[in-house]
């Protein structure tokens, strides 16, 4: 594609058609088909080309687009900061204001335009402007303020076209509208109490992008009205203020009529002791109708309040105020007098705080916060009398919070890595599950429960990406000692679970150490059958010292049999297949050590003193003449079987006792026989 056919491709009067029509013409009949290919193949390799630059753009400005976010998110930052400093100014000088108000020192006024700032008594002003609303203002209470006040024009909900201009006065129980007259002044046109009105928060889109954040919509049962605010500031300030008013008023109401209801039943009880204090002829004679007075006053103000309750309870779940939601309903389960038609009203609220609670929990997010972002929802169920079952969810939830964990640990080359990793992550999750519920015994079945499930998905973990991929022996001794010495950690603190990987790892452990010690079988027969009873002939002397130095860091001491009548220095008087046995034998016996201490203990001594007899009868087998038997027997039966033993059954001694059963191997085991046999080798050599 030439440069000039890019720009072609660029400008707005580019037609496809007319392109290809072009590039058509003066083409031979019946090469369309060969020119369209061609031409296809062209647009092909001119969007390959497109995408491919597209990418390295994203890719050369990806630095910049990220350098351009923090910048705005820096930005944002200042910009809350500096909103949250200017919104402190302004409450400090609200509270100057109130302070240098001789009159109304708890009024608080804002006006369509701005804060009211003069030393002029805003009541005075309000009823200079609106007429009809003297008597409510003069004999404002001392609880009551004038909170907001301002102009609006009042619009038709279905038109959207104005209808006239309205004057709105927020107090803190009530809402004043006025409409304006002929003259130019406002007349009061109703008082509303605030529990029948409820600001909407929605956007009128109807009424055009310019005044759709600028629309108080109220609903007035049994209409709406709506009101167009001079900016979207005033009419986020009118909603605010409108709900916070609401909120006060029920939560007074709430607390006022909690605390009558409690005097009430206080009064009835000290009626009750005052009548049991009496002598006990005026008892029996007036005791029966103070009781029938005292509990129909309590029946009254039982069920007055009790009519009331499922309404607050609806207003705590709304406004996600689920504490004082749990606090009514123990008042109401405390409750001496009940209902049944109001009880199962609070019955159905008591179920949906208790499903919102199990929400919190139990919801995909809720892991994000971490184990203490759940607790408030967990002790407001257990307040209820849902403590199983809280407990139950939270457990759960922290069971998908390990799953997450585990599946993010990667399985490497090296499975003992894999294993302490995961054996960590199960011993801080059961820690610290077992220190949360330490003060709470009654959960401790739940806790123990939700251990051992989550142990067996460990140990499944385990046994599919360690001991069914590498089973060799030292990796099962080693993961069976990092998965103990965690359960050890954990029997510390009151979790002892032993038993289940005791019962869960025995299967897969036998299985692995079977497979594991056929093929050792294996290679030592073959090695056995190749014997030649020759020296161990190395490449030089320093060879011979390094193999000296490594047998004895493993406490086998073989200096005795280097031979004296080599020149080069560099033989053993022992057959190059019994040092391999050696060296299979300790490393068997080191490795089986610590399994010794798991389920397959018996069969990892069946397993030894299998490979120790086998080895035996081959050394009686072929007892023979000459100083290259001699000393490797001797090697056998005094250096490598002692230490064997030592490491594998520690002072006990269970392998040594094998040389009993070949007597023909005895003399070799007598260390006093070794200066003959020294003896017989340089005779031998002569």
């Amino acid at each position: 594609m030439t440069s000039n056919e890019d720009v072609l491709f660029q400008t707005d009067a580019f037609s496809p058609s007319d392109y290809i029509r072009d590039r058509l013409k003066g083409v031979k009949i019946g090469d369309e088909t060969r020119k369209l290919r061609q031409l296809r193949s062209e647009m092909s390799a001119l969007n390959h080309a497109s995408q491919e630059t597209l990418k390295n753009n994203v890719f050369r400005n990806y630095q910049q687009f990220i350098d351009a976010s923090k910048e705005i998110s820096h930005l944002e930052r200042e910009i809350y900061q500096l909103t949250h400093s200017l919104i402190e100014q302004k409450q400090v000088i609200e509270n100057l204001l109130l302070m240098t108000d001789d009159d109304k020192n708890s009024i608080h006024t804002v006006s369509s335009h701005s804060t009211t700032t003069s030393n002029t008594n805003p009541i005075q002003i309000l009823m200079q402007k609106m007429e009809g609303i003297g008597g409510i203002l003069n004999n404002m209470s001392t609880s009551e303020k004038v909170i907001l006040h301002g102009e609006m024009e009042q619009f038709d909900v279905e038109t959207k076209k104005p209808v006239q201009k309205c004057m709105l006065i927020l107090l803190s129980h009530r809402l004043i509208i006025g409409n304006i007259n002929a003259a130019g002044k406002f007349v009061m046109e109703s008082t509303l109490s605030l529990n029948s009105v409820a600001p909407v928060n929605v956007k009128d889109r109807e009424s055009g992008a310019a005044n759709a954040g600028k629309v108080l919509k109220l609903l007035i049962f049994p209409e709406s009205r709506c009101y167009l605010c001079e900016s979207a500031r005033i009419r986020t300030l009118w909603f605010d203020e409108l709900e916070q008013a609401k909120r006060e008023i029920l939560h007074k109401g709430s607390l006022v009529r909690q605390a009558t209801i409690r005097g009430k039943r206080q009064t009835v009880k000290e009626r009750k002791a005052a009548a049991a204090a009496t002598v006990i002829e005026e008892k029996a004679s007036f005791q029966e109708e103070d009781e029938d007075v005292g509990d129909e006053e309590r029946n009254d103000n039982d069920i007055s309040w009790l009519a009331e309750l499922p309404a607050e309870l609806d207003d705590c779940i709304a406004h996600r105020d689920l504490d004082q939601a749990v606090e009514l309903i123990h008042e109401w389960k405390q409750c001496p007098t009940k209902d049944a038609v109001i009880d199962i009203q609070l019955q159905m609220r008591e179920n949906t705080i208790v499903q919102l609670l199990s929400d919190d929990v139990s919801r995909p997010g809720a892991v994000h916060g971490g184990p203490r972002a759940m607790k408030k929802a967990r002790t407001l169920l257990t307040q209820l009398g849902r403590g199983t079952y809280a407990t139950d969810v939270y457990l759960r939830r922290r069971s998908a919070m390990q799953r997450n964990a585990m599946r993010d640990v990667t399985v490497s080359e090296e499975p003992i890595s894999y294993v302490k990793q995961l054996c960590t992550l199960y011993g801080n999750a059961v820690s610290d599950i077992a220190n949360e519920f330490r003060s709470m015994p009654q959960y401790y079945c739940q806790v123990l429960q939700w251990c051992s499930y989550e142990l067996s998905t460990l140990l499944n973990l385990i046994r599919r990406h360690v001991i069914e991929v590498a089973p060799a022996i030292a990796v099962i001794a080693y993961t069976w000692k990092n998965v103990m010495h965690t359960m050890e950690d954990l029997t510390v603190i009151g979790v002892h679970l032993n038993f289940e990987v005791n019962r869960l790892l025995s299967a897969p452990l036998e299985k692995a150490l079977q497979g594991n010690f056929e093929n050792i079988c294996d290679a030592v027969k073959m090695r056995i059958s190749e014997e030649k009873w020759k020296p161990y002939v190395l490449d030089s002397e320093s060879a011979l010292n390094r193999l000296v130095e490594e047998l004895s860091d493993v406490g086998i001491n073989v200096e005795w049999a280097i031979s004296a009548n080599d020149e080069t220095k560099s033989s053993l008087n022992v057959s190059q297949n019994v040092v391999h046995f050696a060296r299979v034998a300790h490393t068997l016996s080191k490795d089986l050590a610590p399994l010794r201490l798991s389920p397959i203990q018996v069969l990892c001594e069946v397993y030894a003193d299998e490979l120790w007899k086998m080895y035996l009868q081959h050394l009686a087998d072929n007892i023979r003449d000459g100083a290259v038997f001699a000393y490797s027997t001797t090697f056998i039966l005094t250096m490598v079987l002692p230490v064997c033993d030592k490491i594998l059954y520690g002072e006990e001694g269970e392998l040594i006792r094998l040389i009993d059963q070949f007597p023909s191997l005895a003399p070799y085991a007598d260390p006093s026989d070794e200066e003959k046999q020294k003896d017989d080798e340089e005779v031998a050599h002569v």
